[in-house]
């Protein structure tokens, strides 16, 4: 009996939802090149030294490298086709104007972790539900969780960690199995938040009730971690701790 009161309620929200996107892709909005980030990766955070990544855009190659490894950082090594700071199959899906900065951080005791930045262009089709990308690069999602990050003069930072397992098959047939996590959160002009539906929602109310659309990013952090052992999400804690006072150009409460 409960349910059936409440069915009305959810149909409603529904419609809602409906409307609030169907307007925000069809009114007049002003758009803008303000982001809420810096859009750069420091070469440095505390002990962790920071290398960029290239990719090969050769269809038949498509290796990656670390930029210092590089004789020329605008040409694969292996096949002579251009090195950019995206994958191939990134640039292939993403809208033109999409800006992605990736970089390998590593720890004087032997740690590493992944570092990436995806700035929306003018169509804002360029930032997704990070966990679909997840799915089709062939990993578990086993579960996940907001984590509290403090940072230094404000309000803790939210940022979504996702425990996933990847397996491999060896040459020997043997199945291994690579336990890894994905810590992400989106960034707006004055916003940020860990949540996909609470992006959407601000895009809309900034495009009906202001008129303007700015650019958002998403940062993610991913490196390995131990099964049955939530060290990881102190690493976490640490890394982006130092990490977001070099990126935040304003305030966030």
């Amino acid at each position: 009996m409960e349910k059936r009161t409440l069915k009305p309620y959810f149909v409603l929200i529904a419609l809602f939802v409906a409307m609030s996107v169907a307007l925000a892709l069809t009114v007049d909005v002003n758009i803008t090149d303000e982001a809420g980030i810096s859009v750069a990766l420091p070469d440095q955070v505390g002990a962790w030294r920071g290398e960029e990544i290239r990719y090969c855009q050769g269809p038949t190659c498509e290796k990656e490298f670390v930029r210092s490894a590089l004789e020329n950082p605008d040409v694969c090594p292996l096949c002579g086709s251009p090195l950019a700071p995206m994958s191939l199959g990134e640039k292939t899906l993403l809208p033109p104007d999409t800006i992605v900065l990736k970089k390998k951080y590593t720890h004087p005791m032997g740690q590493a972790v992944f570092v990436s930045i995806v700035l929306s262009g003018k169509e804002r089709a360029s930032i997704h539900r990070p966990e679909v990308c997840l799915r089709g690069q062939g990993n578990k999602q086993l579960g996940s969780r907001v984590l509290e990050v403090p940072i230094a003069n404000r309000a803790a930072l939210r940022v979504m960690v996702i425990d996933m397992l990847r397996q491999y098959m060896t040459a020997d047939q043997r199945v291994v199995e690579y336990p890894s996590y994905y810590a992400y959160w989106f960034v707006g002009k004055g916003r940020e938040t860990p949540h996909h539906w609470q992006r959407m929602m601000w895009m809309a109310t900034d495009r009906i009730l202001h008129s303007v659309s700015h650019r958002w990013a998403y940062i993610a952090v991913t490196g390995i971690r131990t099964p049955d052992s939530d060290e990881y999400r102190e690493q976490i804690r640490n890394f982006v701790s130092q990490l977001y006072p070099l990126m935040a150009i304003e305030p966030h409460g």
